[in-house]
């Protein structure tokens, strides 16, 4: 009796074992929810000249032939002033026509202005720039093409193939990249330098000598 209940107790236990194997070539069982897999992110920063323009930072303003950033060719000059930071100051009295930008390292500096007849002239001219004769290399804001300040005449022209080069009526040179716009881009050099000491946007034949003389 002992063999045959060894017997029938190793039958039991074996058909068990059975029924809840899986066949090798069954069903894949369901798989169990789980956390989504991390999106993959990139370290790297954006391309200059793209992406939404920070008031604060005017490094990240665009430079195109439409104006720089937030400062428009052909913007009410009042109504774009109020609404940039209290960092932009316009002397009322002596050139209220014009507004200015320093940056708290004095790497560059902005200024946009209006026609100086009439208060209710549109903007007509957007500048960034830097000590002239202290220019190295790259600062403020940039076209798409990734030049702006400190670019060299190699890398504008590599930029912009169809770029004219010319003789400032006053003093030093530029290039002027040809647009459709109103506005057209100048980078401003002293006369036989290599790098911009000057991002124009303006819809006259060149870079006004003087904003406020």
């Amino acid at each position: 009796m002992r063999v045959r209940a060894g017997t029938i107790s190793l039958l039991i236990a074996t058909l068990l074992l059975a029924g809840c194997a899986t066949p090798a070539n069954g069903p894949t069982p369901s798989a169990t929810a789980s956390e989504p897999a991390p999106q993959p992110t990139s370290s790297e920063s954006p391309s200059p000249g793209t992406g939404e323009p920070d008031p604060e930072d005017l490094s990240t303003w665009t430079v195109s032939a439409e104006g720089m950033g937030p400062v428009l060719i052909g913007g009410d000059f009042d109504a774009t002033l109020a609404q940039l930071p209290t960092t932009w100051t316009s002397d009322g009295a002596a050139c209220s026509w014009a507004a200015f930008w320093n940056a708290p390292d004095a790497s560059f500096s902005m200024h946009f202005v209006r026609g100086a007849e009439d208060q209710s002239e549109p903007i007509s001219e957007i500048s960034a720039s830097t000590m002239a004769d202290s220019v190295t290399g790259p600062v403020g804001p940039v076209t798409t093409e990734g030049v702006g300040i400190g670019a060299t005449r190699d890398e504008i022209l590599a930029a912009y193939p169809d770029a004219e080069e010319g003789t400032a009526t006053v003093d030093g040179e530029w290039i002027r990249v040809p647009s459709e716009s109103d506005g057209q881009i100048f980078f401003q050099f002293l006369t036989g330098a290599e790098r911009a000491w000057a991002v124009t946007v303006t819809t006259r034949d060149e870079p006004s000598y003087e904003v406020c003389g």
